[in-house]
């Protein structure tokens, strides 16, 4: 009987915190549509450069917002093209602001590194493009926390990015390449590397004709697709919380699984020779709804498949 009085001075007390910050914005109150915000002009300007490397030199980029693309050439030279932008309703501060945004570019020790370095507070409004071209055998390391990274033919290092998504087509390794980004889709097609680790948090990851002896694909809310052949003796974990797993083999290597998800279901067109507890594959190799523990052919590979709410599929090309 105590608690309607007190709802109702709460319900008064937020009206007249409300009333206060009607009367300010008049057009937000009664329903009324806010007034139209002025459009924003975009300022652009551009920067080229021009840096060397030797053979198997190293290429790190850091970039804060915008997009890039990186391509493998034939020469020795790193071609470096970038397009600042700045919008604001204001033309003239605009300009102003992107005179803030320096691009750094260091040479050393056939090593070439560029940062772009933005202005406080965090929510700039400006970013910078990059079109870039490096020698086929320098090392590419990038790093980007707003903006998609798009690299062909060139060897990887390190492709991270927290906003935005990762293509990397015929690319490869010397040894350990890692592409991770935290909210976007992952996709590699003709990867070639000893160790291939692929990640996202908020995004699908796609794998296709790639060729590695060691592939780790993580995903928490999307899918993770894999199509192409397994290298004998090679190792491959998939691993999606909420998302399906999917792969799509030829069926020329021979390879163990062990498969299993939770709340999902779990099959394959090979058969599998199950193992554990005597039981022998049914020839479409089904065990049991949610696993499957076997081998198909030499059981050459090893495959390590793992969803918590999504799909488990093996299925032919």
């Amino acid at each position: 009987m105590m608690r309607a009085p007190r709802v109702f001075v709460f319900v008064l007390a937020a009206i007249a915190i409300a009333l206060p910050a009607a009367a300010q914005n008049p057009s937000t109150a009664l329903g009324a549509s806010p007034s139209t915000a002025p459009e924003a002009s975009e300022v652009t300007e551009r920067f080229s450069r021009t840096a060397h490397l030797d053979a198997n030199g190293a290429f790190d980029l850091t970039n804060i917002a915008g997009n890039i693309v990186i391509t493998a050439g034939n020469g020795r030279d790193v071609i470096i093209e970038a397009i600042k932008r700045v919008q604001r309703p204001n033309p003239n501060a605009a300009r102003t602001l992107l005179q803030t945004i320096d691009i750094q570019v260091v040479e050393e020790a056939n090593r070439v590194e560029i940062r772009t370095v933005y202005p406080r507070p965090r929510n700039f409004p400006g970013s910078v493009d990059f079109t870039i071209t490096v020698p086929g055998d320098a090392n590419v390391t990038i790093r980007a926390t707003s903006g998609t990274i798009r690299g062909t033919g060139i060897r990887v290092e390190a492709l991270k990015t927290v906003s935005g998504d990762i293509e990397l087509v015929d690319a490869s390794a010397d040894q350990f390449a890692t592409v991770s980004a935290v909210s976007g889709n992952v996709t590699v097609r003709g990867l070639k590397a000893s160790a291939i680790q692929l990640t996202t948090v908020s995004g699908s990851v796609r794998v296709d004709n790639s060729q590695a002896e060691r592939l780790m694909a993580r995903a928490v809310s999307g899918n993770i697709d894999y199509s192409g052949d397994l290298a004998r003796s090679g190792r491959y974990e998939l691993i999606s919380h909420s998302g399906d797993v999917r792969l799509m083999l030829s069926g020329a290597t021979g390879f163990e699984v062990l498969a299993n998800s939770y709340s999902g279901t779990v099959r394959s067109d090979f058969p599998i020779a199950r193992r554990g507890r005597g039981a022998e594959g049914n020839g479409r190799g089904v065990a049991t709804p949610r696993a499957i523990r076997g081998a198909f052919g030499d059981a050459s590979a090893m495959l390590v498949l793992r969803a918590f709410s999504g799909n488990i599929s093996i299925v032919r090309r």
